[in-house]
């Protein structure tokens, strides 16, 4: 991935696909923090009737609530915008990173939707590059993960055969071996 914020989009680039990772992807954090908060709130009552550290379970339900905003705001702050020459990832919450694949360079792509995300609608996206820095990129709690692995796939083959790029396969077996 190239990290280049200041590289702006090419004026005969056009956005095919924009959007952000569903919350959805964070149920069992989201659940397993409520459920630490509600507990914590709890204990805070009964002990406020018979001890003097009541105020520890408290201010330690501060905890599960942190870790669940900062994940929320992670994933809010995630916007993956697919155009028809390159994939560009934006991340962060107060410091900002700006990834562009570009579509040619991807090499492989495959989609999971394990049990739960795909009663959730949900699925993974995995491409393999030719980039150095970015070998893996993974998109993971999409809405509607089918069709934009299909979008990725059929804009990736018409970048490359624009760009007249081909696939150079070097572990094959020789011919006649």
């Amino acid at each position: 991935m190239n990290t280049n914020p200041a590289a702006p989009v090419a004026s005969t680039e056009n956005e095919v696909w924009h959007g952000t990772p569903s919350q959805l992807r964070h149920l069992g954090l989201f659940t397993l923090s409520a459920i630490a908060a509600i507990v914590l709130l709890i204990a805070a009552i009964k002990l406020h009737e018979s001890s003097t550290v009541w105020w520890l379970p408290l201010a330690l339900v501060a905890v599960p609530v942190f870790v669940a905003v900062k994940r929320y705001l992670q994933t809010s702050c995630e916007h993956i915008t697919l155009t028809d020459q390159r994939l560009i990832l934006r991340r962060g919450v107060f410091s900002r990173t700006t990834d562009y694949v570009e579509l040619y360079r991807i090499k492989d792509s495959h989609f999971t939707q394990p049990f739960l995300e795909r009663m959730l609608g949900l699925g993974t996206i995995r491409l393999r590059t030719t980039q150095d820095s970015a070998p893996v990129v993974e998109l993971t709690g999409m809405t509607g993960p089918e069709h934009l692995w299909n979008q990725i796939r059929t804009l990736v083959e018409a970048r490359r055969d624009a760009k007249g790029v081909r696939e150079l396969d070097m572990n094959a077996e020789p011919a006649g071996g």
